[in-house]
């Protein structure tokens, strides 16, 4: 039926109010057939004919508000009349007066309905008065109008059920249309839940299979690099390919931290170290680049920065590595200088270049995702515009700020900001790597489990390098590492986490459920190029002695896995 209704009557509460205007007017002309009193017919028939008038206006534009208005106090006066002509409070037709805040409060709002009830209890009020007053005639009484009583109590009983009925179908309907739009938005939180969850997966997969070969580049070329320290050219060729390759390394790491970041999976380390050493490291790293170029490189520490720190030094030192070769990519001549200056207190590190600089209207971009200074910066520059958006949220992990000034033109300088405060020096202070390995003449048995052959054989060179009298054995997923540990003594296990077949998630927790102590006790390092935090912690969970991430620096395994293997002869 509501198909077959004009346009404007079709939506929302529309059909509700053309066909409660049809009852009412079929009602009207009722009344004006059967009511017993001489006005009745002109009176419900006109009331009738301008209803009809009103639903032709609104279906032509007019203001269905307005229309519901007009409608009611028409309606209001018309009833008044009548219950006035036949007997005041004692006429039955007073029973009319009840319906009319109804369509009001349903149609149009609280507020509407609320007015009209007032008004109609006004208008009752008066006709208490009129009656108390005796400017009312008497109630007429007889068989004449038993039948239009009956039908006036009856029609609005019908009537009173039938608003809120209708009411009630139109929420109904409401509900219903909430609860698909519900559906339809539990379900895009499911589609977007399952696309998040693969786009973790797609990164954790690409991350670790670009750390894969970076490990065995990186590795490699550390090899290299000690045994061409008295051949100039060979170290420059090696020099440069490391350069390229740690960039490549940024960048990996850059799009994994912002993935990270997204999710809330990166965490904060702390530890207390030296802060000079880093800072120095840090401008250390950009020494080859420098040497290529005309500019004055810097490095200015302040007499009164504290000695030891306690926050995440491998952050810090990648903010730092972030601005300052930032301030190197955008200056081919001038001067890029390192500041660490004592504030009393905290510590602020700044980073000054005599660059392009950073025009007026793009300096709010700067700290955004894949934004940069200019839309040609990626083509004339290079860089993948995270570099800085991390190291703001990395500043405000570690409780600190960062900031800049620029002007286009005359240069740029990064400010990072933190509440480091003076530590207490640790324990143990002196650097693991500076101290040679106590076992390098012990025959130690190794046993390096790994899928890829390039990687068992970098681990197998840097092993043989370190203890030259040991025996690398190898397996190139977990069974295998199982079935060589039961045929050989093994004093170390290098076990990767992703293998085919059984990877080392699995491997590591049978090797701790192994019913022979020789097995059951071998020290396990983890060494995975998978950085995903969830991962690790499941695998630190089966059982490792000790954890790596790929790619690693040669000369830091060889001191993570020396303690392990005193400790085994000594339980020994």
């Amino acid at each position: 039926m509501v198909a077959l209704l004009p346009a404007r009557y079709q939506q929302g509460k529309m059909p509700y109010v053309f066909f409660f205007a049809l009852v009412v007017i079929a009602v009207l002309l009722t009344y004006a057939v059967v009511s017993p009193y001489a006005y009745a017919s002109v009176m419900f028939s006109s009331f009738a004919a301008c209803l009809l008038v009103l639903l032709v206006l609104v279906n032509r534009g007019f203001s269905l508000n307005w229309a519901i208005h007009l409608g009611t106090g028409l309606g209001a006066c018309m009833m008044f009349y009548a219950v006035w002509a036949s007997g005041g409070v004692y006429s039955p037709r007073l029973a009319w007066l009840l319906i009319v805040p109804l369509t009001p409060f349903y149609v149009i709002g609280r507020r509407a309905g609320f007015f009209w009830l007032l008004a109609v209890l006004v208008l009752q009020g008066v006709m208490v008065m009129s009656n108390h007053l005796g400017w009312i005639q008497s109630f007429e009484t007889g068989t004449a109008h038993v039948f239009s009583s009956f039908l006036t109590y009856t029609l609005v009983t019908c009537v009173l059920i039938v608003v809120p009925l209708m009411y009630d179908h139109m929420y109904r309907q409401v509900l219903e249309k909430s609860r698909n739009h519900q559906r339809e938005l539990e379900a895009k939180r499911e589609e977007l839940e399952h696309t998040s969850a693969m786009r973790e997966h797609f990164i954790a997969t690409v991350s670790h299979e670009l750390r894969t070969p970076m490990n065995a580049i990186l590795g490699f070329n550390a090899l290299l690099l000690s045994r061409v320290q008295d051949k100039p050219e060979a170290l420059k060729v090696l020099n440069h390919t490391h350069q390229s390759a740690d960039h490549l390394m940024t960048v990996i790491n850059d799009i994994l931290d912002y993935s990270q970041l997204q999710t809330g999976q990166l965490v904060i380390q702390l530890e207390t170290f030296e802060l000079r050493p880093l800072a120095e490291h840090a401008f250390e790293l950009f020494k080859l680049r420098v040497d290529s170029m005309d500019l004055s490189y810097r490095l200015v520490l302040d007499d009164k920065l504290p000695v030891w720190v306690t926050t995440d030094r491998n952050r810090l030192l990648q903010v730092l590595v972030n601005l300052l070769g930032n301030a190197l990519k955008f200056t081919h001549q001038g001067s890029v200088v390192l500041r660490v200056k004592w504030t009393h207190p905290g510590v602020e590190f700044s980073v000054q270049d005599t660059g392009i600089g950073i025009a007026k209207e793009r300096q709010d971009q700067i700290f955004k995702r894949f934004m940069q200074a200019e839309n040609d910066t990626q083509t004339l520059y290079g860089g993948n515009g995270l570099g800085l958006a991390i190291s703001q949220k990395v500043a405000q992990l570690l409780g600190g700020e960062i900031g800049f000034e620029s002007e286009s033109g005359q240069g740029s300088r990064f400010w990072l900001r933190l509440p480091l405060m003076p530590a207490a020096a640790p324990a143990k202070s002196a650097e693991q790597h500076l101290l040679p390995l106590q076992s390098a003449g012990t025959a130690w048995t190794f046993l390096v489990a790994d899928d890829h052959p390039v990687n068992r054989l970098l681990l197998k060179q840097v092993l043989q390098n370190a203890w030259p009298q040991s025996t690398v054995l190898e397996a190139v997923d977990g069974e295998k590492t199982l079935e060589v540990l039961r045929q050989h003594a093994v004093d170390l296990v290098f076990m990767d986490m992703v293998m085919p077949v059984m990877d080392g998630i699995d491997a590591t927790e049978f090797i701790r459920q192994d019913a022979m102590d020789r097995i059951r006790q071998v020290p396990v390092l983890g060494l995975t190029a998978n950085v995903n935090p969830v991962d690790l912690v499941r695998f630190k969970a089966a059982g490792l002695s000790d954890v790596m991430l790929k790619p690693f620096d040669p000369a830091q395994l060889c001191h993570r896995v020396e303690p392990l293997l005193l400790a085994k002869g000594g339980a020994a």
